[in-house]
């Protein structure tokens, strides 16, 4: 299963997507947590130090996974015709959940056998005035279009702040994406924004909208009102979590008064995973949109030659 957290910045989303992998480990899952934050919060949250040399988006690790991706994939033209659309083909090779796998462990930190952590980065100070972040996450993308995920297996990904999601093909590789909305108006309007152009994506079915920081019936109505309806779950605010985090120990099941919230967003993701044939088509549409760009000409040529033939 694939699920990402994403909200408005400080609606709580990292430390809600650290618990729920601390769930999930609980519970006996093989987990790939990735922290794809350009605050780079869910790393460090989990207990993962990190750096500019660890990090996925790294032009030298950016660079040795998609050459493994690569294999002999015949369509893509080479290490650098990569583009953040581009799918798997034959020969490519893919990503599993093993402690042995080439990717995993090269470039994840482990927590144990069956948790590993990614963190794509952040920026650098040569990338100030030169860079953009979507070209950071970029690489994330060729990741998750390249898993193979057994059954159990979880990646959860603490998503960028906001809808940037939309900007290339991350909206259409999560089998659920966790809005986390505070009752305010500037996290209620990141919410609704996003369900907005998920509709307008053809994945509006993906969103699942969780309260954070409810703090009574006041704060719950509110965010009914102005969402719409129910959220799929709210947590109240958690003062042990707070007092946890005050005092800089990571956020642990412990700390909350319940996890029902946290069951409830597991058994909505295990009950709406998105079909593969469904998944390729909408990566199949974002490509070829991709594709159409003057700069994806100029920078790569023609990349729509990296597709198959399209199943009908």
């Amino acid at each position: 299963m694939r699920v990402a957290f994403t909200g408005k910045g400080g609606s709580g989303k990292s430390t809600l997507a650290a618990l729920f992998v601390g769930y999930l480990r609980a519970t006996g899952q093989r987990v790939l947590a990735v922290d794809a934050d350009v605050n780079v919060h869910l790393a460090p949250l989990l207990g993962v130090q990190v750096g500019p040399e660890a990090a996925l988006s790294h032009p030298d690790n950016a660079r040795q996974v998609r050459r493994h991706l690569l294999g002999t994939n015949p369509r893509i033209g080479g290490v650098d015709k990569f583009v953040p659309t581009t799918p798997p083909g034959p020969g490519s090779r893919l990503v599993a959940l093993d402690a042995d796998d080439p990717v995993l462990a090269r470039h994840a930190s482990s927590l144990d056998a069956r948790t590993h952590v990614l963190h794509v980065g952040t920026y650098e100070p040569d990338d100030i005035g030169a860079g953009c972040y979507h070209g950071h996450l970029a690489i994330l993308e060729n990741l998750l279009s390249h898993l193979r995920l057994g059954a159990g297996d979880w990646v959860v990904c603490d998503m960028v702040a906001g809808t940037d999601a939309f900007a290339n093909s991350l909206h259409a590789q999560f089998d659920v994406i966790v809005v986390v909305a505070e009752p305010t108006p500037e996290s209620v309007s990141v919410a609704t924004r996003y369900r907005e152009l998920a509709t307008a994506a053809g994945v509006a079915d993906v969103l699942a909208v969780v309260g954070n920081k409810v703090t009574d019936e006041i704060d719950r109505d509110y965010l009914v009102r102005e969402l719409g309806g129910e959220p799929l779950a709210v947590l109240s605010s958690q003062a042990g979590l707070r007092r946890a985090r005050q005092a800089g120990a990571c956020p642990r099941l412990d700390d909350l008064d319940d996890v029902a919230p946290l069951e409830r967003i597991a058994r909505h993701t295990q009950a709406r995973p998105m079909a593969s044939e469904r998944r390729e088509a909408l990566l199949r549409t974002l490509h070829l949109r991709l594709a159409e760009q003057s700069w994806v000409r100029s920078a790569y040529g023609d990349v729509t030659t990296q597709l198959g033939h399209a199943v009908s």
